[in-house]
């Protein structure tokens, strides 16, 4: 809409100019300004929807600090897996392994989505673990726990 506008002004303007003066070329320079505001803002666009369409993390999502936060919550030990990401553009969400040897898992995860909450998470999937495990050991356990037919 911001470009409807500023067409419409830079028009007005440009009718008043040449009406005044013999100035006829403040037409097409003010079109080609106008078409490269348009263009710019465009691509301002369009970079935030790729960024959606490639589920990137949010630029105001900070996953070290996030990490931070969520390692002062007594109980948990590591996090790792960090996944958030955008469908819309203003609700997030995230996936996370936490590692935790406390008894009462279910109050850390509600801490835990708290916290979330607090940085503009909305959901979370959080998977515990009662020992951390390196990538290359986590993706030996996923296949050998990889069924072939997927139930609901």
């Amino acid at each position: 809409m911001l470009e409807d506008v500023l067409g419409w002004i830079i028009v007005l303007i440009g009718a008043i100019i040449m009406n005044f003066t013999d100035i006829r070329i403040i037409d097409p320079i003010m079109s080609i300004l106008v078409a490269i505001f348009i263009l710019i803002n465009s691509l301002k666009n369009l970079k935030k929807v790729v960024d959606l369409f490639l589920e990137k993390t949010p630029s105001d999502i900070n996953i070290e600090e996030l990490k931070k936060h969520l390692l002062e919550i007594d109980g948990v030990e590591d996090i790792h897996h960090i996944h958030v990401w955008s469908i819309d553009g203003f609700n997030n969400y995230a996936t996370m392994h936490i590692v935790s040897k406390a008894k009462n898992i279910n109050k850390i995860k509600k801490e835990i989505r708290e916290e979330l909450e607090e940085h503009n998470i909305c959901h979370a999937i959080l998977e515990t673990e009662e020992e951390a495990c390196d990538d290359l050991e986590c993706h030996v356990k996923l296949k050998e726990h990889t069924h072939h037919h997927h139930h609901h």
